[in-house]
């Protein structure tokens, strides 16, 4: 894109998926890419649908373009296809973890190297890992170096799968008060602009996250489903009391998108 010379650098950035708070446009540092820039809308990475849900997640947060210019993902698009991703609650953590068990059974023909489970924290990394080595699964850890072992299915943290992909991908956890942390809302009344941008930071993560998996994605949660997977969940009356239908309703409603949305009553 271009040509040979000396002034020749070529830059790729994807503000998308900033999931650091470190931001800085192009301009301030001499590099000038206005009218020299383009957009890459193909992404060979993740399937169709797979990319759909990814975006709503985003529910057209305003993202910068790097040169103090806004962005969005409008026409951003793939060629490959496969199952909807599927999303599942549960009423607690505990249960949960037996949706993990569960969806990586389904995938008997999938190498378990391949797979993989997304969590918010560290904690919750090692919970269900030994969950799973209980049922009979390997898990190796996912450090800043990536998966410790070869053999196993890969657990780690959001932030551990920046640079990854796998072929099927459980992200857990997505609860609200783990995605995003409870943490960001002391920043509303104190500082919005900065609640503003950790709430982009962690949304972005969620995003980053989905788009880690190549043919399959499942996203689970327990109690109250984040407030980032509305766009995803069927229009549901909320009380005083929270989310209602996890766990005392039975199955929820198909959407329309394909993405497939159950719940788990437990026993």
């Amino acid at each position: 894109m271009a040509p040979s010379g000396p002034d020749d650098m070529f830059l790729v950035g994807d503000t998308d998926q900033r999931i650091y708070d470190n931001q800085v446009t192009l301009g301030s540092l001499g590099i000038h890419i206005r009218g020299r820039s383009s957009r890459l809308t193909l992404s060979y990475r993740t399937t169709r649908e797979i990319l759909h849900d990814a975006i709503r997640v985003l529910d057209g947060a305003a993202y910068d373009d790097l040169d103090g210019g806004a962005d969005t993902l409008a026409g951003y698009h793939s060629v490959l296809h496969g199952p909807s991703p599927t999303l599942r609650g549960a009423r607690n953590w505990d249960e949960e973890m037996d949706l993990v068990v569960e969806q990586l059974l389904a995938w008997p023909d999938v190498p378990r190297e391949t797979t993989a489970v997304c969590v918010p924290t560290n904690d919750l990394a090692t919970q269900l890992a030994d969950r799973l080595a209980r049922r009979g699964i390997t898990a190796t850890e996912i450090t800043a170096d990536g998966p410790r072992g070869e053999q196993g299915v890969p657990i780690g943290t959001m932030y551990r799968f920046k640079r990854l992909e796998h072929r099927c991908l459980v992200i857990a956890g997505v609860t609200e008060g783990l995605v995003p942390r409870t943490s960001v809302d002391a920043w509303e009344r104190t500082d919005p602009a900065r609640h503003r941008r950790e709430l982009d930071r962690a949304r972005s993560l969620l995003f980053v996250a989905a788009i880690r998996a190549r043919d399959a994605l499942a996203l689970t949660f327990h109690g109250e489903p984040s407030s980032f997977l509305r766009p995803l969940l069927p229009n549901r009356r909320k009380s005083s009391a929270g989310y209602r239908g996890v766990g005392t309703s039975g199955r929820l409603p198909h959407l329309d998108t394909g993405l497939r949305v159950s719940c788990c009553a437990g026993g």
